[in-house]
């Protein structure tokens, strides 16, 4: 019922004309878009706020060019965003993670329509090469959503018994499992309990680490990213950006910046805090880790004097219609946003 009082409200903004009001309203500020993941297989039904299939990206895209939106490359449009020399409705494109989707999916997508973007790149799994742990366990559990769970198959010391019909019984299954594998000694490791959850739950491991299904792009394909326009820049090697200690923060953008330098030779200032998660305190923090630029998770446009370790984007995925898109990209729901704050 809300979503198709929305729709109706947004069909009519935009026949009486508020779309194109509000984009000539927000026409100075700076829209920044994220992205997570392509889709290989079925991953945009099990997180289709995580992964996009490959139409859906490309019709993003393609409205992009359509509706004369520039794309900017985000070290560009930071530059004439700190000097107001954007261009109207100046627009930059981000994607977190390193997704193997990323590559085979967003990057040709990009590269077909001219586009540059950033990727920001947790290393850890580019480096490992083995299924993203925590999330190829959801994937597991969601793909098993009929089956009982007895935990003594899948680890020794694990107990419990957990029906996958029941959301609430999943989620307690993915805690215990998650929890276990963080204390394992090594990727390796984690990746054995993934092969053992995959078989008891019915599940082709083999068939899953084949076709890459829950994993990182590796660092040869991060690479041939770069020919295809598209910067890598830092997202922290583990995706954990601690906020009580300075060394521990530090070491993961220095770990970060390690495989990345293997594979840019390009400078590494551009960065997107872990999952959106920052303290005001860590703020400082940026400028003596060279850091010129951070974004977050929070929506909304930039505007002129908006701080640059604070910079806001609109989180595009799978469940937006192309309706809603628009009316976030014309500046219609921004505006919205403004006059929420004031009231």
């Amino acid at each position: 019922m809300k979503k198709t009082v929305l729709f109706l409200i947004l069909r009519i903004a935009k026949v009486t004309g508020l779309f194109v009001l509000a984009r000539k309203l927000t026409a100075k500020d700076l829209r920044i878009l994220c992205y997570h993941g392509g889709a290989v297989g079925d991953e945009s039904l099990f997180r289709p706020n995580l992964y996009m299939t490959r139409e859906s990206f490309e019709a993003r895209l393609k409205f992009l060019a359509d509706k004369n939106y520039p794309v900017l490359a985000l070290g560009e449009a930071i530059e004439a965003f700190e000097t107001g020399t954007l261009p109207p409705c100046a627009t930059a494109i981000t994607i977190d993670d390193g997704w193997y989707g990323t590559y085979t999916c967003m990057a040709p997508a990009l590269r077909r329509h001219g586009f540059p973007a950033t990727l920001y790149v947790a290393s850890y799994y580019l480096e490992k090469q083995t299924q993203v742990f925590n999330m190829a366990v959801a994937y597991l559990l969601w793909k098993g959503g009929g089956r009982i769970l007895e935990m003594p198959h899948v680890a020794d010391d694990l107990t419990g018994r957990f029906d996958l019909k029941n959301r609430d019984e999943r989620d307690q299954a993915w805690s215990l499992l998650t929890d276990y594998g963080n204390k394992l000694e090594s990727a390796a490791d984690r990746q054995t309990l993934f092969r053992r959850l995959a078989g008891h739950l019915g599940q082709d491991w083999a068939a899953l680490e084949r076709e890459r299904i829950i994993s990182f792009m590796t660092e040869t394909e991060a690479r041939q990213c770069l020919d295809m326009g598209i910067d890598l820049q830092l997202h922290t090697h583990r995706h954990h950006f601690p906020d009580k200690d300075f060394a521990a923060a530090e070491k993961e953008i220095e770990d970060n910046r390690t495989v990345l330098r293997r594979i840019t030779g390009r400078p590494l200032v551009h960065f997107c805090y872990p999952s959106g998660e920052y303290t005001s305190e860590q703020l400082p923090w940026l400028t003596r880790m060279g850091i010129k630029t951070a974004t977050t998770t929070k929506p909304g446009f930039n505007r002129r004097g908006a701080s640059v370790f604070e910079l806001t984007r609109f989180l595009d995925t799978e469940n937006i219609t192309m309706l809603e898109f628009e009316a976030e990209m014309s500046g219609f729901f921004e505006l919205i946003r403004r006059c929420s704050v004031r009231v």
